[in-house]
């Protein structure tokens, strides 16, 4: 079974979405979205992103993609 979106009820009223691999294990939480409505919309706008969207690494450490050359170069760099 593939992944899929659960719209759950939020303690403050509105609703969230949980993104779920396709064994039931939880992937993502979504901010709160104030009606079903906004979450379904807010569904539409992930699928959008996720499809087409970069990453964006803001880690510490090591950034995807990044060779062991160019760390090499930017440790010897900072020397």
């Amino acid at each position: 079974m593939s992944g899929y979106f659960k719209i759950v009820d939020a303690h403050d009223g509105g609703c969230r979405i949980k993104l779920m691999a396709g064994d039931g294990e939880l992937v993502a939480v979504s901010t709160y979205y104030p009606t079903k409505h906004d979450a379904v919309a807010g569904i539409e706008l992930i699928r959008e992103i996720a499809g087409t969207g970069p990453v964006v690494d803001q880690s510490r450490g090591h950034h995807i993609g990044e060779s062991a050359a160019a760390r090499r170069s930017f440790s010897d760099q900072r020397r």
